[in-house]
């Protein structure tokens, strides 16, 4: 039997379409090994051939095993979790809701609009946004790496010219950035092998969104999307896509991010005559930077006194407070209502669902399939990180959100978008 038709026969048996071209090409890489074995015994071309495939067994027994091994599947344990968090939102948004009746559980308020209806609303359609995405296929980031990349940036920039402003801010850029990263491990993928040149070319389009966030200032926007991009652009660096020396690599990647830091700087100084920054944007930075000179110290210490009067004056929430609280102080309200081992109960079991998901992520042995995913992971948890450690004040106040469990509807949308894609990923077998 000719080499290509054991191939042929063995993946007809695999009924997952987009595992057979993977596991062809590592099935004829060991026919080709033990082909170069039998030449080395002596053997003709021709003969050599013949005998590595023979060596490879019955090409249906052999389809049908990896069949086994590599058919369509659910991650169950992570759609466990991602359920199981998705519950403890929901009850967290009711706890606080409830602070806001004044006898206690009121049905016509928790599903109202303005109590957990929203949230419950949105967590449905996420859900069904979620299985959509993880049917769609992850490996279509991979296959249209370039044309996502322009539609995704020319969204952040469209929603930057035409979304109406709040603060002086466009409302939904911040809403856009958070579609970047799982498309940049895209174009991470899409240039290896490319050796500096491919990073080179990875910097600069991180950069595109990122000047986008800087011109309006978004500080949280750029940390967050700056941290988890660089991240996946060292663990490429690490996968070796750009060349086996590591060490160089780091260096060059590090010298050409800081020359280029550096060049944007010396071009926005020269354009606005030495001024980097101009006065609203040194005034936001300097409410970012020393909340407590602001209203960032106040609005925490005006949250903690609310919990503490519901907890102990028998007062309510007014329904405006308690959708700001829902919203950006959900994690220091319910540390001071439930209690501080409570809170901190909380915070363990949302950081052991992180620690789960790297732990998954981890284990897939696809290597695009294994960015995506640390991609997803990184993003949504270093957003849960910046949220408490705003609501605790280690940080300062940015527009940042709680997967999962603090109020909104765009931004549950987009938590669930990223969870499709992991479930994707992880749900594809090991090939």
């Amino acid at each position: 039997m000719e080499r290509h038709e054991f191939l042929e026969i063995l993946t007809e048996q695999i009924r997952t379409k987009r595992a057979r071209p993977f596991i062809a090409k590592e099935i004829e890489e060991h026919i080709e090994d033990q082909k170069m074995d039998f030449m080395a015994e002596g053997m003709t071309d021709l003969e050599a051939e013949e005998a590595a495939v023979r060596e490879m067994g019955d090409p249906v027994e052999a389809g049908v095993a990896l069949d086994r091994i590599h058919r369509p599947r659910m991650k169950w344990s992570v759609l466990t979790g991602i359920l199981l968090i998705s519950i403890l939102g929901l009850i967290l948004q009711m706890t606080v809701t409830m602070t806001a009746c004044e006898s206690g559980f009121s049905g016509s308020l928790l599903l109202s609009a303005g109590g957990v209806g929203r949230h419950l609303t949105a967590m449905a359609a996420g859900i069904a946004l979620m299985l959509c995405i993880c049917w769609a296929d992850y490996t279509l980031l991979n296959k249209y790496a370039v044309i996502l990349w322009v539609a995704v940036n020319g969204l952040l920039i469209l929603c930057a010219v035409e979304s109406p402003l709040i603060n002086g801010r466009p409302f939904y850029l911040t809403h856009a950035s958070c579609l970047i990263i799982p498309f940049y491990a895209g174009m991470l993928y899409h240039f290896r092998g490319q050796g500096i040149k491919g990073i080179i070319k990875s910097i600069l389009c991180l950069c595109i969104p990122m000047a986008v966030l800087f011109h309006y200032l978004m500080i949280s926007c750029i940390l967050i999307i700056g941290a988890a991009g660089m991240i996946l652009l060292h663990a490429a660096v690490w996968r070796k896509w750009f060349g086996e020396k590591r060490l160089t690599l780091y260096l060059q990647l590090w010298g050409f991010s800081i020359i280029l830091v550096l060049l944007m700087l010396a071009a926005i100084a020269f354009i606005t005559r030495g001024k980097i920054l101009a006065d609203y944007q040194l005034e936001r930075l300097a409410a970012w930077l020393s909340p407590e000179k602001y209203e960032g110290s106040y609005f925490l210490q005006s949250v903690k006194e609310s919990a503490e009067n519901v907890k102990k004056e028998g007062m309510y929430l007014t329904s405006n407070w308690m959708e700001e609280i829902k919203s950006s102080y959900l994690w220091i309200y319910l540390f001071e209502y439930l209690g501080t081992w409570k809170g901190l109960l909380l915070t363990v079991l949302v950081a052991g669902f992180w620690i789960f998901l790297f732990g998954k992520v981890r284990q897939q042995k696809n290597e695009f399939g294994q960015m995506v995913g640390l991609g997803c992971v990184l993003y949504l948890s270093i957003e849960t990180v910046m949220y408490m450690g705003m609501n605790f004040g280690i940080l300062p106040l940015g527009a940042v959100f709680m997967p999962f469990l603090s109020n909104g509807g765009a931004f549950l949308l987009i938590t669930y978008f990223y969870m499709g894609l992991l479930l994707s990923v992880l749900g594809t077998g090991h090939f």
